[in-house]
């Protein structure tokens, strides 16, 4: 997640895997938050991040992207679970483009669980690939990490089995 040093900002955190492949770069002149303007300073960061999504130019892409961010508000910029901030109670409800309702973290994790499995499972294949090989993967490594991501799912999607499927593969034999 991406931060301002004091707390996470939803709307840069880094995406999460699956989520936002093939997503256009922000258009020119994104208007930034006015943190001078009293009106936004009274906003919980929920509020100013709706504000934001309410502007025509916004829109299309916050709506899609800033319920992903939100999940994870109950964690601080360094990570540590909390319940309030700035005195006021956390509220990492979120509703996704398609209507799917998540209720924090533990929301996010039901919706991957039932509805994302399968993309979850290869989009975690892909960027550990990636990340053990230390390079990006090409068009040529489509079909093994396929075959990795099935041999995944097969054994249960833990991260035991994953790791074992990445070692024993032959992309990461003949690195």
């Amino acid at each position: 997640m991406r931060h301002n040093g004091l707390r996470v900002v939803p709307a840069r955190a880094r995406p999460l895997p699956f989520c936002f492949q093939g997503f256009a770069p922000p258009p020119p002149n994104v208007p930034q938050v006015d943190l001078a303007d009293p009106r936004i300073l009274e906003m919980t960061l929920k509020e100013r991040i709706a504000d934001h999504r309410n502007k025509p130019a916004c829109a299309s892409c916050h709506s899609r992207i800033d319920p992903w961010g939100i999940a994870f508000e109950n964690y601080d910029a360094l990570g540590s679970f909390r319940t309030q901030t700035d005195g006021q109670p956390v509220d990492s409800s979120a509703e996704l483009f398609d209507g799917q309702k998540l209720a924090g973290m533990d929301g996010l994790k039901r919706y991957l669980l039932t509805e994302r499995q399968d993309q979850f499972a290869r989009a975690i294949v892909h960027k550990l690939t990636a990340y053990a090989l230390g390079r990006a993967l090409t068009f040529g490594d489509h079909a093994q990490l396929e075959q990795m991501t099935g041999q995944l799912r097969r054994r249960g999607d833990g991260l035991r089995d994953l790791i074992h499927v990445l070692v024993s593969s032959q992309l990461f034999q003949t690195n």
